[in-house]
């Protein structure tokens, strides 16, 4: 991803103490020391780990939603019951039991390595009363765990037009401990939507350090102004469609020059990982006339990304010195770009984070596994025999396996009033006889928490209070829990039942998984 010719055909790459310190087209080209080296032949296409910097990872437990309706704006589907019953007032309550909570944060973070992600926007947890962003397998943009990479703020709920609320904003956005900060910007296509970048503009809280995420209600204007402030933003166009029947204006979008790239939102009405949300992007750029080359796209989850969060000099790319995040596809074609547009989760045969190998088929997991306290758990994705290892030496889960928490998922989501009753009986128990605290470990359910901001110097205790009032009535008797991978019955008859998704996408999409 240096350029759209540099393509080594046949090569190798060095790996040592977690970066990558060669790249050759020969055994005898790469640096000293690595000819006694274990030499792996992955038969396979590698290219820089994906880079999803948009996501609400801990809802991905959850099923596609077939939405009722076209919105214009974000307040207006989320305020629907059905919303409430079917993703918020089950994710308030999973979120606040420690055993689904930690069976939540699992699943979610194995889900996005599985689908190739190596790079995401963090989840944020409480443990035993701390408010903190989770630490585990996959990089996250709040907390790196590298001293070059410079952490990144997130902010979700729209800026209200009140000075507190625009002081605060600006605190948060020019925070010296942060080098960039997303934000949830004119996600919709109304006048409401769009006042809200009006907002930022007027009050010039749009610089070099702003990422907007959606940005679905900007016109070419808007883009010009992003592009002279050295903006940025975050495009996902399968979330866009699903809920607002429309996305970006690409033409506009690449005309400007401002820096872009993708990010799956979330699988209530976005995509299972990024290899799903190339294919759209695929599909909106050829229907818009070809806006964009396959390289383009590539780029979009990989050295865009990185440029994106300010990483490019460590991630994004394959070179010496960079970071040894990697993705491995099986097979080689002539056109590596189109090969990751086209590539599913079947496709996928090595994930590598940080010089660990996370994931894989079991004979590269075997080969590259070297912990020898913390073995990789097999498992069948995708009807193919794999091997994931998700221990951290900072996670506060590491007892908690993949299978586990599928299992335990499962069983909370089939008969949900039942479990929260055992659970929230359990809790008093153990309070009043034992006096523990039952609730050690919760999930920040960030689109739903309660005057949720991720203030990097606020008020913790405020800016991450959870929901406490969640309405009883509104629990669903049980939830379809979400595979995965997008192969499966269940998807594809939500996905085809979306009524602002159009025939064509649905059938290009559809063609490669089904």
């Amino acid at each position: 991803m240096l350029s759209q010719q540099d393509i080594i055909e046949d090569g190798f790459l060095a790996i040592e103490d977690c970066m990558i310190t060669g790249i050759a087209k020969t055994l005898q080209e790469l640096p000293d020391g690595f000819s006694q080296a274990p030499v792996i032949s992955t038969g396979g296409t590698i290219y820089p780990g994906l880079i999803d910097l948009h996501n609400h990872f801990a809802y991905n437990f959850f099923p596609l939603w077939v939405v009722p309706s076209r919105f214009d704006n974000r307040g207006q589907w989320r305020n629907l019951d059905e919303y409430k019953s079917l993703v918020q007032a089950p994710a308030a309550k999973l979120a606040k039991f420690s055993v689904t909570a930690k069976a939540m944060m699992r699943y979610v973070e194995a889900k996005a390595i599985i689908g190739g992600t190596t790079t995401g926007q963090g989840i944020g947890t409480k443990v035993t009363g701390v408010t903190k962003i989770y630490d585990g397998a996959m990089r996250n943009v709040e907390i790196p765990g590298d001293a070059r990479l410079k952490a990144c703020g997130t902010n979700v709920n729209d800026m209200k037009n009140e000075p507190t609320e625009i002081e605060r904003f600006r605190k948060m956005l020019n925070d010296e401990n942060i080098g960039f900060f997303f934000h949830h910007l004119s996600e919709g296509v109304d006048d409401d939507s769009h006042q809200h970048f009006l907002n930022l503009k007027d009050n010039r809280l749009i610089n070099n350090k702003l990422v907007g995420i959606h940005s679905l209600g900007l016109n070419r204007d808007d883009l010009d102004y992003m592009f002279k402030q050295n903006a940025k933003i975050v495009w996902s166009p399968l979330s866009n469609t699903i809920l607002y029947g429309k996305t970006l204006n690409l033409h506009d979008l690449k005309e400007s020059g401002v820096l872009f790239c993708l990010g799956c939102d979330w699988t209530p009405s976005g995509s299972k990982n990024l290899l799903e949300e190339l294919k759209v992007a695929k599909f909106y750029s050829v229907e818009q006339c070809n806006i964009f080359s396959d390289y383009e796209l590539a780029a979009m989850v990989t050295s865009d990304a990185a440029k994106v969060t300010g990483w490019q000099d460590y991630l994004g790319t394959l070179g010496n010195g960079k970071i040894a995040d990697l993705l491995v596809l099986n097979g080689t074609t002539k056109n590596p770009y189109l090969q990751l547009i086209e590539a599913t989760e079947k496709d996928i045969d090595l994930v590598v984070i940080d010089g660990i190998a996370r994931y894989g088929t079991q004979i590269n997991m075997k080969a590259l596994h070297f912990d020898l306290n913390n073995r990789f758990e097999k498992t069948n994705i995708a009807e193919r025999p794999m091997g994931i290892y998700m221990y951290s030496e900072s996670s506060e889960i590491n007892n908690i396996g993949f299978a586990d928490a599928v299992n335990t998922l499962k069983e909370a989501m089939q008969d949900l009033p039942n479990f929260v009753a055992k659970m929230e009986s359990h809790a008093y128990k153990s309070l009043a006889l034992v006096g523990e605290i039952f609730q050690d470990f919760q999930i920040i359910m960030d689109m739903d928490a309660h005057e949720h901001q991720q203030d990097n110097a606020g008020d913790e205790e405020k800016n991450y209070e959870l929901w406490n009032d969640i309405d009883p009535l509104l629990l669903p008797e049980s939830i379809e829990f979400d595979d995965p991978t997008a192969f499966g019955d269940l998807y594809w008859s939500r996905f085809n039942n979306q009524p602002n998704l159009s025939p064509a996408l649905k059938q290009w999409i559809g063609s490669f998984y089904q």
